[in-house]
């Protein structure tokens, strides 16, 4: 049975970041929702809802989706306070009514693929650098850091 041996090389925050921040990036206020998942790069996804009810993925990407996982638990018990509190209701909860507000800052990525009826659709998706948001007991949480190109250009204008 062979093994497989990842490469051991350490990825520079700068590499990193220079794959995913492609764009200028933003700052974008939220409602997450306990909508989640992970991608075949184990990458956090969780849906949040903007203006007009317009659902996007937010994705927590490379060392930054450690500290996803905190927002994630939030979400889950969210959720689960929803189901139980709705138990003697005839309607359950929609995924959708629990929200989460979240300030984001990061860019803004599209995804290009074929939907069920095979045509070219298009869905947007947003990579966090930075997000905060309140906790269940309402301290104000905040996690990530700037994209390392940006972290460069603050530290040189510093020191003009």
């Amino acid at each position: 049975m062979k093994k497989r041996i990842r490469n051991s090389k350490m990825i520079s925050p700068a590499y990193e970041d220079g794959g995913l921040f492609k764009k200028p990036p933003t700052e974008l206020v939220v409602n997450l929702v306990p909508k989640f998942g992970k991608n075949s790069r184990q990458d956090v996804i969780v849906k949040a809802l903007v203006q007009n009810g317009v659902e996007i993925d937010v994705i927590f990407a490379g060392r930054r989706k450690k500290h996803a996982e905190d927002v994630v638990l939030l979400l889950q018990r969210m959720w689960e306070d929803a189901v139980f509190s709705y138990r003697m209701r005839p309607e359950p909860p929609l995924r959708t009514q629990v929200r989460l507000p979240a300030r984001l800052y990061g860019s803004w990525r599209t995804r290009v693929f074929e939907d069920d009826e095979e045509w070219i659709a298009r869905e947007y998706q947003f990579l966090v650098a930075l997000w905060a948001y309140k906790s269940d007991t309402g301290e104000m949480l905040s996690f990530g850091e700037l994209p390392a190109t940006e972290q460069g250009a603050v530290k040189s204008a510093s020191t003009v």
